[in-house]
């Protein structure tokens, strides 16, 4: 029986054949790239999953005038965050200088036991702060390995502040710590929903919640799109911030000079909506 021969297709010239892949090509790109955007720029597309608002600030309307870091396109205040590593501090002296608010360690989780402890000049910074007229907040170091710990830490933290008012937000401060025996790296840690439980707790007790983080563990580690309804606080060694989404504060180094502090401290900027008043 002789063997039936197949007919060919006929899918046109070579040119035309390339066209459609070169096609074809461009549209597996365009999709992939949507895909992109949805996943790190937060395009919902109608869903209720939260946006990831990105980073609007002006790089050219960043200035330094008296030793800060200033923003001409926005109100904004500047100031320090403070821990029992600042001795001695003469809060007159800093609120003279120009500095409008502090954020205080109210206390730490150790990286090595696990114990939770009060920071030792809390109490007593708190009280020549808010007498020499600075805004207050607070922040607490954690390094809470699951969400249990982060909620006994904002449990603490709110005990220890008790009925003092705190004008700025309770920050949940996780960070790694090198040669820590805890926890020698974040990888694998449910960092998003220990900062989550740590910030319900702190709404539950009356306070403004917030969350701080460097550029690593803002990309790496937490998922921000889970942390839109908190005050976000980036810590970012430069003067014309490139992190790529949107934060509240900036932590813009750690080597600043203040007029009644000792040696260098942190000097923030936190950015004012034109409907917060100061």
């Amino acid at each position: 029986m002789a063997q039936r021969r197949r007919k060919r297709r006929n899918y046109g010239s070579p040119l035309l054949r390339g066209l459609l892949i070169a096609l074809l090509g461009t549209a597996a790109a365009a999709l992939v790239a949507v895909l992109i955007y949805w996943r790190f720029f937060g395009v919902t597309n109608g869903s209720d999953t939260p946006q990831i608002a990105l980073n609007t600030y002006e790089a050219e309307a960043f200035y330094e005038e008296n030793g800060f870091l200033r923003y001409r396109a926005m109100r904004h205040m500047i100031g320090i965050d403070v821990s029992e590593h600042q001795q001695n501090v003469d809060w007159q002296a800093v609120r003279d200088s120009g500095v409008e608010f502090v954020i205080l360690r109210v206390g730490y989780r150790g990286y090595t036991a696990g114990g939770l402890r009060e920071d030792e000049t809390f109490q007593a910074y708190y009280d020549g702060a808010s007498a020499a007229g600075l805004k207050i907040g607070a922040y607490f170091f954690s390094q809470a390995m699951n969400v249990q710990e982060a909620r006994e830490e904002a449990t603490y933290a709110c005990e220890l502040i008790g009925t003092r008012r705190l004008d700025l937000p309770l920050f949940y401060d996780w960070e790694t710590v090198s040669g820590s025996e805890r926890i020698p790296t974040p990888d694998g840690l449910p960092l998003t929903d220990c900062a989550v439980a740590f910030c319900k707790v702190v709404r539950r007790n009356g306070f403004e919640a917030g969350v701080y983080f460097n550029q690593s563990l803002g990309y790496r580690y937490f998922d921000l799109s889970k942390l839109q309804d908190y005050t976000l606080w980036l810590a970012e060694y430069d003067t014309t911030p490139e992190f790529h989404y949107h934060f509240d504060c900036l932590q813009y180094t750690d080597t600043g000079m203040v007029a009644g502090i000792e040696g260098g401290v942190d000097l923030d900027i936190l950015f004012l909506p034109e409907t917060t008043s100061d």
